[in-house]
């Protein structure tokens, strides 16, 4: 993959290249981790991502399937993100507005490109000719895995399809991310996250009201799934080393928002009802739920067992004397006392800024959080420290912070190797080391094959 990512641009503080310069000033070796302060205990780190070795062939586009196949490159992975260059390659590539605010527009491709792009490689392709289907082929020959979000339709028409592919490759290991599912009168629909995810799950319905339809944000289906599919690949994968067998694996945003919303769906599966959406003013447990603080600040109290908590709760907000009360006795009790203890509460959380909330809620060992706008969560010390966030540069002066994987290995550390590529920026790489000659890939080019 190389170390510096295109465009000239590095990183400032790669999480894996930062530990080894850390250890290099404290005299410790490379390859040791000091474990627990002691010098005489020390285990091996590993210099390579945990899915080193493993080649990924993405033909994907928007975000469900390339933000995982950026997950598999965090992880070490070879990602081949083949685009078609006389389109334009993904769509993210091109800086759009999300609801008004630009990404930076020195950056190019976009910022948001390089969010689920970084770690790739990039090999332009025109797949509406032979030749140029029979390269995609020659690279699924090798490859361990393909992984693609275009919809049926599409696949079947350019014969990239499973049973296809599986004859070129029967080791291969095929994902297919879908908004529906791969069967039935809706396989062939196209699915963003804002339909398949959230408006048809019914989600959408349970946070919204019958005068104010909530809309998701940008992208959050997406990029819930995108875990999914990269553990489901890393699945087939170690299924693959015991079995030597490769086979299909399905993800679609429908299903997995229906799975998400298993007390909803569960509810109207096995009792044909609807929960009830959620009102704060009339939740049944007063100390599951959100409330506004002295400073306007809002902060949700989570303690869906009153009985393990009643004892600190009482004495967090002042009232011990509710503990013995037998109004408030069970958490039975409690509920029936809802349309009681939510005003009180509203009066008793007033009284106090949220920083007091929080560190009453530290002292009695009680559940809160702060509702946190983003600008805050990019301030935020305990997502720094946790490496939530890494800071790269795009060019001399010119740097943008990107959001790591949401996954920590303790040996094969994920690391933001690269910036996500230009269009085309490996094709004459790959195509060098799958056999090609020069003269071959300069007639591909004067054909409009290749980029």
């Amino acid at each position: 993959m190389g170390n510096t990512p295109s465009r000239g641009g590095r990183i400032l503080d790669s999480g894996f290249e930062g530990v080894i310069e850390s250890r290099r000033r404290q005299g410790i070796p490379p390859q040791l981790e000091d474990c627990g302060g002691n010098p005489h205990r020390r285990r091996t780190i590993l210099t390579k991502g945990a899915l080193e070795g493993v080649r990924v062939i993405e033909m994907g586009h928007f975000l469900l399937v390339p933000t995982a196949t950026a997950m598999l490159a965090d992880w070490g992975a070879e990602v081949i993100k083949v685009e078609n260059f006389k389109m334009g390659g993904d769509a993210v590539r091109f800086a759009t507005p999300i609801e008004g605010v630009m990404p930076p527009p020195e950056i190019k491709p976009s910022m948001w490109f390089h969010f689920f792009n970084r770690n790739k490689k990039s090999i332009g392709i025109d797949l509406r000719q032979e030749k140029g289907k029979q390269i995609l082929y020659k690279l699924i020959e090798k490859a361990d895995v393909f992984a693609t979000n275009f919809d049926a339709g599409a696949i079947e028409r350019q014969k990239l399809d499973y049973e296809t592919l599986r004859k070129i490759n029967p080791r291969l290991i095929y994902c297919q991310g879908t908004g529906y599912g791969t069967k039935g009168p809706d396989k062939y629909k196209p699915g963003f996250d804002y339909a398949a995810w959230w408006a048809r799950s019914g989600m959408m319905d349970r946070i919204s009201t019958a005068d104010d339809p909530r809309p998701q944000r940008p992208g959050l289906g997406d990029n819930q799934v995108a875990p999914c599919i990269a553990g489901a690949i890393a699945a087939a994968l170690y299924c693959r080393e015991k079995t030597g067998i490769g086979q299909k694996v399905e993800v679609n945003l429908y299903h997995f928002a229906v799975f998400g919303a298993a007390f909803d769906i569960g509810a109207a599966l096995n009792m044909n009802v609807d929960i009830p959406r959620t009102d704060r003013r009339k939740v049944t447990n007063a100390f599951w739920n959100i409330y506004k603080t002295k400073d306007n600040r809002w902060i949700m109290f989570v303690m869906p067992q009153t009985d393990l908590f009643w004892d600190r709760i009482c004495k967090a907000i002042g009232r011990p004397e509710w503990e013995k009360d037998p109004r408030f006795d069970s958490h039975m009790k409690r509920m029936q006392q809802n349309t009681f203890l939510i005003p009180e509460m509203d009066k008793i959380v007033a009284q106090k800024t949220a920083q007091e909330w929080e560190e009453i809620a530290q002292k009695f060992d009680i559940v809160l959080g702060r509702v946190q706008s983003p600008t805050e969560v990019a301030k935020d010390r305990q997502a720094w420290e946790n490496g939530f966030f890494e800071e790269v540069e795009y060019s001399p002066g010119v740097k943008f912070k990107m959001i790591h994987s949401p996954v920590v290995f303790s040996q094969t550390p994920g690391t933001i190797r690269t910036l996500a590529p230009e269009l085309g920026q490996h094709t004459e790489e790959i195509l060098l080391d799958m056999g090609y000659s020069w003269e071959e890939l300069s007639k591909l080019k004067e054909e409009k094959v290749i980029i």
